[in-house]
This record gives C-alpha cells, sequence and structure tokens, in this order.
C-alpha cells in the first residue's frame, strides 16, 4: 500500500508567513510590466475597486481589492482597466505578465488568496476582451505562489487543406510557479496560441518533479523558503520556442534545470495516411518534453523576505539575485555550499535596473 506524505506542517507554516507577507507588500518587485513592439505599455498594479470605477459616495465595493492594468499606447494618454477575475474580496498576489505580438495577446499569471490557500489563475486580453482561466492545483492543502510567464515562437508542421504538410508557427505561454501541497514542487503549465486560436481547453499542468524524472518524497529540512520557492521560466534561443526553467527539486535536494521542448512535426503523430491532425495528436503535440541541463546546491543562506529572481546560463547555472537593504545581493547554483551571496551597494547613480543589468550580464557568461 503506497502512503502518501505530505509537507511537514512547521514548513507549511512558515511558507505561509511568507507568502502572506508577499501579498501584503503587492507587485513591488513582482515581473508585472511589458511593452508590445508598437511602443505600448502594459503595466499591472494593486489597485481598489474604486480606483477604476465609479461608484456612490460609501458604496461597499469601494475598498475591494482588485489587480489594474494601465495600458499606455506610444505617445497617448493612458487608459486603466481591471484584471479578469480580480473583483472579490480575496487578495491577489505576486503578478507575471507577457505578450504576445502576432496576434496582440496579453497574458497575466496571478496567485489569489483562498483563506489559508492561494490559486494560480491566468487571465488573457485579445481584441479588448478578457477570458480567465484557472490552474488546477495537487490534491490536499495547496499554496501556489511565486508565478512566472514568458512566451516563446514554434515553427511546426501541420497538414495544410489539400492534405499537404506545411509549416506554421504557434506561440507558446509557459507559466512556472512554486506549489505547497502533497509534494512541495515546481509545477509547470503551457498554453498553446495555434492558427489565431487561444487553446485554454487543453491547459495542463505538470509536476517537474516528476518531468525532470526525479520525484519522491520532498524534504525541506534546514532550508529557508526562500531558498527553494522561487522557480524561474526563459527562453531558450539554442531551441525551437523551447524553454529553460531552473527550480529546486527538494526530492533531490538540487537545484535543477530543465530544456522543456514540444514536438515540431506534427504530421508524424497522426496515424499513416492522414490528411489531419486528430485531436489526440495535438494532445501529444502539447506535452512537454523535459531534458536535464544541468543542476547544483539549492542556495543555504538566500534568506529573504525580497522578491527573487532567477537567471539561467546555457551550461545549466542559475543565479540568483535580490534587492535587499540598498544592496543588489546574488547567489549561484555553482558555489559552495557556505557561499555568502556577493553584494553591490546602491547609489543614487548606480541604481537597482543597472544592478540587475550588470549581474544578469554576469550570469549569462557562467
Amino acid at each position: 500500500m503506497t502512503v502518501q506524505r505530505f509537507v511537514p506542517l512547521r514548513h507549511l507554516a512558515s511558507t505561509v508567513l511568507l507568502a502572506a507577507a508577499m501579498f501584503v507588500t503587492g507587485l513591488a518587485n513582482a515581473d508585472s510590466a511589458v511593452v508590445a513592439p508598437n511602443g505600448t505599455v502594459y503595466e499591472v498594479f494593486p489597485a481598489r475597486y474604486a480606483d477604476v470605477v465609479s461608484l456612490p459616495a460609501g458604496s461597499p465595493d469601494a475598498e475591494t481589492p482588485i489587480l489594474a492594468l494601465r495600458i499606455t499606447p506610444s505617445g497617448l494618454p493612458s487608459s486603466v482597466e481591471i484584471v479578469d477575475g480580480t473583483v472579490d474580496f480575496n487578495q491577489e498576489g505576486s503578478v507575471s505578465i507577457d505578450f504576445e505580438e502576432t496576434t496582440d495577446t496579453l497574458f497575466v499569471a496571478y496567485t489569489k488568496a483562498q483563506g489559508l490557500m492561494a490559486d494560480m489563475h491566468v487571465a488573457i486580453r485579445r481584441d479588448a476582451a478578457w477570458s480567465g482561466h484557472d490552474i488546477l492545483p495537487n490534491r490536499g492543502i495547496y499554496l501556489s505562489i511565486n508565478p512566472r510567464v514568458v512566451v516563446t515562437r514554434q515553427q511546426y508542421v501541420d497538414f495544410d487543406a489539400e492534405g499537404l504538410p506545411v509549416t506554421k508557427t504557434r506561440s507558446i505561454f509557459s507559466l512556472i510557479w512554486w506549489e505547497e501541497s502533497g509534494p512541495s514542487q515546481a509545477r509547470y503549465a503551457p498554453i498553446f496560441v495555434e492558427d489565431g486560436e487561444l487553446r485554454v481547453d487543453a491547459v495542463q499542468a505538470w509536476n517537474l518533479n516528476e518531468l525532470a524524472g526525479a520525484a519522491g518524497y520532498t524534504d525541506p529540512t534546514g532550508l529557508p523558503v526562500s531558498a527553494f520557492s522561487y522557480p524561474a521560466v526563459q527562453a531558450d534561443p539554442t531551441s525551437n520556442g523551447g524553454v529553460l526553467v531552473t527550480f529546486a527539486n527538494l526530492a533531490t535536494r538540487q537545484q535543477q534545470v530543465l530544456r522543456i521542448s514540444f514536438p515540431d512535426d506534427l504530421t508524424k503523430l497522426a496515424p499513416e495516411g492522414a490528411t489531419k491532425v486528430p485531436e489526440e495528436a495535438w494532445a501529444r503535440s502539447h506535452v512537454p518534453i523535459g531534458r536535464s541541463a544541468g543542476s547544483g546546491r539549492i542556495p543555504l543562506n538566500m534568506n529573504t523576505l525580497s522578491e527573487v529572481e532567477a537567471t539561467i546560463s546555457q551550461k545549466g547555472v542559475t543565479t540568483f539575485h535580490w534587492v535587499e537593504a540598498s544592496t543588489m545581493r546574488f547567489i549561484q547554483s555553482d558555489d559552495a555550499e557556505e557561499s555568502q551571496p556577493r553584494r553591490l551597494a546602491l547609489r543614487s547613480d548606480f541604481s537597482a535596473e543597472k544592478a540587475t543589468r550588470l549581474v544578469k550580464a554576469l550570469a549569462e557568461k557562467d
């Protein structure tokens, strides 16, 4: 008989406290702004319902917490609207957004508190209309935090109207986040835009420990929550629309890096003699293929309430960086076990943005 082992209550409590702190501090350092090729800037920020919608004096809805989207076209005034799915009294947490230019689609990933639990949500804005989708958590008590999203483009082979092979291009929104549930682990969900259509009906979340082939009981003993709860994703320029992801695997007690890609010749997934890709073959083309790109140490001395970002090198080294106490701090997955974070003092003429660019440039060389 298999017995499911749950995350220790002591560890879950510490994670809840960290998440509560992040919900209070809001989106200050979150990945919550993006610029489109035409110069339009999209910014997501926390607000009250009354900040966006005109209400009568004394309305009980005035203080309802929401996420707002500010849209600023190049050289024109801004407009503000409400992010889909955020008009309720549940507090939204960290946010990550990206923009897909061929279909002018904005993708917003955010977490929402539900008592002691927190859900993972996505809101998609296209043609000035919103649609929403909830990402199903694993069973049991769960807490979803620290989403990150990136969009990539993949060339793939399909059948045309005459049943002949034709090369097309599809967009893939790759979403990664940390989830405390039975096991404590990073999760990944791809969302596809194919033939101009969003395939939100086919969204499936994957446990990255399993995708890496290294699942099992997850043990956070001795690690600060911030050392393992910040997975990251970035485009992989060496692949056809793939991504690099880095995450702490608490089953192996290592920081793991995966290259994630997807099948790119759908005609080979169809039955022999077919002239159209059947739905089951489309579903197979949405299954991620994970290949190891490296591993390293989970940073023992990354203990912070600040928002942590990460940059992944082509050699599979992860560089974590964050701002704390007027310093930019960074540490790498190939550092010695007891290494302390390096510190760059911030000044009026040496901003956090400049320090981040320098650290990322250093990380990409590793």
